[in-house]
This record gives structure tokens, C-alpha cells and sequence, in this order.
């Protein structure tokens, strides 16, 4: 477990950039932190006087990245059935393993996913997995805040276990049992997706995620297949489906939007629906490419998701941040459709909207979750004015670059080392598990 809190500290940076508002950078600047809430954020010139420890980080601070879309127990399956489009994938590759799964496995896969997650600057993730006790063992053990939404299936053919009835009542189990545990834990509801649940489970899932006003995570619309195929069977788009269903009037998160086309993006932006990004993954499954320009000019909530390792294969927010914008220029052929604050914002204040989170800009009242970057590493020079600085992060940073991590006001992470998982032991852990796994 990290270090203790301590009651009230400051720090001063080189350049502090606070996400809001878009494109600001104070240098150099100021963050004091009381428990786990900030208590004031500013430049350095006119902050208030304060009595307590200060730490001088030359660099970069901004808040901490929020992970919107995560299965990250998958390490224990990195990069499993390459080559295959997402219902193979699925099928052939990922389902028979995780039938094999032990809540031991679980909590090792989540250790080594937490541990990779801090490393990169990454101090929130929407998790959705089953054993959820043991992946949250793990994520509180590392001091990693975690939103899970358990997942929710239909797969008679396993068992009773297996059935959407227990699953969601073994969810909801979960919500009066760890909601708000450490600090750092909210519980949602994880129903799959359109194509692998039936009508009455969806609309079952959205009623207790509107009676417990509970974050409901789905994967909606992330092949050209699942799209057409409902729409044979229906005669409707997954965004209408949902609707209809009374889904989307619980606060919803879906994961990919691949599919999309302009009038679910209106329906999306006005029934208050997030959309989870992961460009990676779904170019890894050659799945294609959220229209994330398109989202942003019809209001929709945006963050970021790296998937699972099994498809991505890494848990690197930097690496979905810079193709995220690479990937909108050049379907848009114009380098001015989403510009470095606004991309840079999908990373932490979006996604902690996305969540729902009183994260991922720097203020006031918000979580003292914060990432300490290098600055002098030959890829960020030369930095000429302040201004440039979150173009530096976007189109230049990278995750080995992070220095230290606080989560709650908490340090998780000094000079790149993981305070609270034992690095080697958790590498050890995998690499059995993944081979008994593999069967």
C-alpha cells in the first residue's frame, strides 16, 4: 500500500497546466493539496501564503489521466489471438480462457495492469471484469482509483453463475458492498453489449442503473458487423435499440462508437451519453475508427480507453492520446479539426466527466490526483513559450517520461518506481497464470 496522506503540502512546477480552461499553462505554478481535495491551484505569482511542506518538481504537472474504458486483468492475456476480427477474437481466443479464470488470477492480472496503469500517468479507470472483488483487492492495494462496472453476460452453457439474472444481482451485491471503499472506489453496472445480451436483460440492467443512479458501461456500435446484423433483426440502429429499451435514460457510458452515424450522435449528446474512445484497440481489430471529430461538434462527452491488453496491447494513454489525434486530422484531411487543449482533454477531463468524476483539471475542491512529467528528455525540447506546452504533451510526451503520481493527494509512484505493487512478484504471478490459461 502507498504512503499516507499528508494532511497539507504544496507543490511548484515549472509548468503546471490545469486542462481548464482549454490550453492555459501556468509557469511556473502552484497546487496545494489538503487530504485528497485540492485546495488551490494558480500561478505562482499572487498565490496565497502557506506554512506547510513544499516540493520544487522541475517539469510538468497536470492531472491525472482517466482510463474511460478498461479491462486491464487481461494482461493475463496480452495480445492473445492476433489477427482475429472481434467476434473470432472473442470466440476462439478470449472466452475459453476466461472461463478458466480464478478470482487469484484476476487479482494478479489487475495488480500488473494497476502497476502499468500509475507507471503511465493514469490515475483513474473504468474497469469492467468479473471476480470485481479481486480486482478491486488489487486496484485499492496499488492506490489506483477505480470505477468497476461489473460485467453482465448471458452464457447458459456455463451455468447458473453465468446467467444475466445473478450476474446483475451479484453487481448490485457489489454496490452496497464497496461503494466509495478507500476512497477510491464507485460501483456501476457492466452489461456487455446489444449483441450478447437479450431485450428483457438490457432493459433490467438500465432500471437498476436508473433506480441507483449507477454509471452503466456497454460496448455499443464497435463493428460494421454488429451494426448491420442488429439492424437486420430489429430494423433499428444500437443507439435506438437502447433507447427504446429505456437504457439510455441511466447515466451511460459506451465504449467505441465505431459505427455511429450523425443522428445517434444528436441522440447521444442529448440523452447525456459518454462515449469511451479507444482508437488503438479498434484499429488493432481492425474494427475502424470512432468519428471523434464529429462526437465533439455534437456536444458528446468524450474520453479516452485503452481496451484490454489483449487487443491493444498496452494500458498507455499517451499512445491512444497522440493516434486519437492523428487518426481525426487525417480522416478530416485538416490539421485544425481537433486541436492539442481540446485532445489533451480527452485524456483527463473527459474521461473524469465521463465517469463522473470530480477529476482531470486542476481546481479547487477537485481530486488531488496529479502527474509529475520530466521535462529536459530530448523529445520535449525545445519548449519556447508556455503556450506550447500542451502540443508538447500531445504530439510529443510519452509515458516514460512520468516521474511521480499522487491519487488522492496520495503518492503512488516516485521517480517511475510503483510505491504499493511489488513489481517483480506480480510479473512472476502473470506469466504462470497466462501459461496455465493458455491451456
Amino acid at each position: 500500500m502507498p504512503p499516507p496522506v499528508a494532511a497539507r503540502w504544496r507543490l511548484v512546477a515549472s509548468y503546471v497546466v490545469p486542462i481548464d480552461p482549454p490550453g492555459a499553462v501556468w509557469a511556473p505554478g502552484v497546487v496545494d493539496v489538503a487530504g485528497d481535495r485540492i485546495a488551490y491551484a494558480g500561478p505562482s505569482e499572487g498565490a496565497p501564503a502557506f506554512d506547510g511542506p513544499v516540493r520544487q518538481l522541475p517539469g510538468i504537472v497536470l492531472p491525472g489521466m482517466v482510463n474511460s474504458h478498461g479491462h486491464s486483468p487481461m494482461t493475463l492475456l496480452r495480445g492473445v489471438g492476433d489477427g482475429l476480427r472481434l467476434e473470432r477474437w472473442l470466440a476462439e481466443a478470449i472466452w475459453p480462457r476466461e472461463a478458466r479464470l480464478t478470482p487469484d488470477d484476476v487479482y494478479w492480472g489487475m495488480t500488473l495492469g494497476a502497476a502499468e496503469l500509475l507507471r503511465n500517468g493514469v490515475t483513474s479507470t473504468c474497469e469492467t471484469y468479473f471476480h470485481d472483488r479481486a480486482l478491486l483487492d488489487a486496484a485499492v492495494d496499488a492506490g489506483l482509483r477505480c470505477v468497476v462496472t461489473p460485467g453482465i453476460l448471458d452464457l447458459p452453457a456455463r451455468g447458473a453463475r453465468w446467467r444475466w439474472q445473478a450476474m446483475l444481482e451479484a453487481a448490485l451485491g457489489l454496490v452496497e458492498e464497496q461503494q466509495g471503499r478507500a476512497g477510491l472506489v464507485r460501483v456501476g453496472l457492466g452489461p456487455h453489449a446489444p449483441y450478447s445480451l437479450p431485450d428483457e436483460a438490457l432493459a433490467a440492467v438500465g432500471r437498476a442503473a436508473c433506480e441507483g443512479d449507477l454509471l452503466l458501461s456497454i460496448h455499443l456500435a464497435e463493428t460494421r458487423r454488429e451494426v448491420e446484423a442488429l439492424r437486420a433483426e430489429r430494423g433499428c440502429s444500437p443507439v435506438a435499440h437502447l433507447a427504446g429499451l429505456g437504457v439510455l435514460d441511466a447515466p451511460v457510458l459506451a465504449a467505441h462508437g465505431v459505427w455511429l452515424e450523425e443522428a445517434e450522435l444528436t441522440t447521444l449528446a442529448e440523452r447525456g451519453v459518454a462515449v469511451a474512445h479507444c482508437p488503438q484497440s479498434n484499429a488493432k481489430l481492425g474494427s475502424g475508427c470512432a468519428p471523434l471529430a464529429a462526437l465533439l461538434r455534437a456536444g458528446v462527452t468524450v474520453g479516452l480507453g485503452t481496451d484490454g491488453p489483449a487487443s491493444n496491447d498496452d494500458l498507455d494513454l499517451f499512445e491512444e492520446l497522440r493516434l486519437a489525434g492523428l487518426l481525426a486530422r487525417a480522416l478530416a484531411e485538416d490539421p485544425s479539426v481537433v486541436e492539442a487543449p481540446a485532445l489533451l482533454s480527452l485524456a483527463t477531463l473527459g474521461g473524469a466527466r465521463a465517469l463522473r468524476l470530480p477529476a482531470g483539471r486542476l481546481a479547487e475542491g477537485q481530486l488531488a490526483d496529479l502527474v509529475h512529467l520530466e521535462a529536459e528528455d530530448p523529445r520535449l525540447v525545445p519548449i519556447l513559450r508556455p503556450e506550447e506546452v500542451p502540443a508538447r504533451l500531445v504530439w510529443s510526451a510519452a509515458s516514460h517520461l512520468v516521474r511521480d503520481v499522487w491519487v488522492g493527494g496520495r503518492q503512488v509512484v516516485r521517480d517511475g518506481e510503483v510505491l504499493g505493487v511489488d513489481l517483480g512478484r506480480a510479473r512472476r504471478e502473470v506469466q504462470a497464470r497466462a501459461e496455465r490459461l493458455r491451456g
